[in-house]
């Protein structure tokens, strides 16, 4: 379904810049959020930085705990500040 958004008031350009500075000040605020850590890692090094196998790191995934960011159905990684962010959660849970 397809929706649109209309600016009253703004002409095509000045709507797109508006856009275009919601997203860059978005991008630069998660940017500063991840700070220095914002490294991916693949599968495997985050299986080996958690110590755990493929299956318990897809188990973990799917039950929500470790999040996975899916570029593509084949290309898929992990941010290394959200692993510890998550492994610091799911220490509080047990």
């Amino acid at each position: 379904m397809r929706r649109e958004i209309l600016f009253v008031g703004y002409t095509e350009d000045e709507a797109k810049s508006f856009i275009k500075n919601i997203v860059k000040d978005c991008l630069n605020e998660y940017k500063l959020q991840m700070g220095n850590e914002e490294q991916q890692l693949t599968i495997r090094q985050a299986c080996k930085y958690l110590s755990v196998s493929a299956p318990t790191l897809r188990r973990y995934v799917q039950l929500g705990y470790i999040r996975r960011h899916d570029l593509g159905s084949k290309k898929k990684y992990f941010y290394l500040s959200e692993l510890k962010e998550d492994i610091k959660s799911f220490s509080n849970l047990q």
